[in-house]
Formats: structure tokens, sequence, C-alpha cells
């Protein structure tokens, strides 16, 4: 198995999931962008990532509901961060309760990067040890 980390970031806006994508490269992780909530399952399935970030709002199958298929399958994610914009984010994800393990806000902070790299990788460690 490789030691470098695998991260799925998925956002319908481009701009958004490539400015992610890039300086998680530049740190040496492995990340790969999705374009839409079946991208991002798709993605996840095939690269088995230890993190995922959904947009909430996307085409085809929204942040949730990949969020639901992504820890249906064979190897989810360790974690799973869901990513807004929306003032009102918190709303689309009172059906969502355990689904995401951190939220993260439009446009995130790398200090917000930081700290969920960190609970991501630890809990990764922690499962892989057992």
């Amino acid at each position: 198995m490789s030691s470098t980390c695998h991260i799925v970031v998925a956002d319908d806006n481009r701009e958004a999931a490539d400015t992610l994508v890039e300086p998680l490269g530049a740190m040496g992780y492995a990340a790969v962008a999705a374009y839409d909530g079946r991208e991002a399952v798709e993605a996840c399935s095939a690269l088995q990532p230890e993190l995922a970030i959904l947009d909430v709002e996307m085409p085809l199958l929204d942040g949730c509901a990949a969020a639901r298929l992504i820890r249906s399958g064979a190897r989810p994610p360790a974690m799973i961060a869901v990513l807004s914009g929306l003032r009102h984010w918190q709303e689309p994800l009172k059906s969502s309760v355990g689904v995401f393990d951190f939220r993260l806000a439009k446009p995130a902070r790398m200090e917000q990067l930081a700290e969920l790299l960190t609970k991501a990788l630890g809990r990764n460690r922690t499962a892989g040890s057992k």
C-alpha cells in the first residue's frame, strides 16, 4: 500500500475544485478533482482515497447522495468532508447527520484544510494499525 494520501475533491465549479487540488498536490498529496457527484463516486471507487471533500450542491448527484454511495463502497474514505458556500448550508445537511465527518465553508482556508488532513491521516493510521 502506498504511503501517499489520496484525496478526491468534488465541486461542479471547476475553478473551485482545481483551486483545492493544486495546493494539496503541492503539499505532496495525490489529489484529483471530480466535477459532479457521479464523478466523485467513481473516483472514490477507483482510487480508494483516505479523504473525500464534496461540495453539497452538485448536478447529477448532490454531495449528500454522493457521500452515502461512497460510504457504502468496499473501502470508503477514512473521512468525508462537506464543502459549501451557502449561508444556510446547514439546512440540506440536517438529514445527512453521520454522513459527513467534517464541514468546510467556501472558500476553504488553509488552516481548515490542515486540520482536516491531520484528522483524516490520524484516522487512517488508526484504522490501518488494527
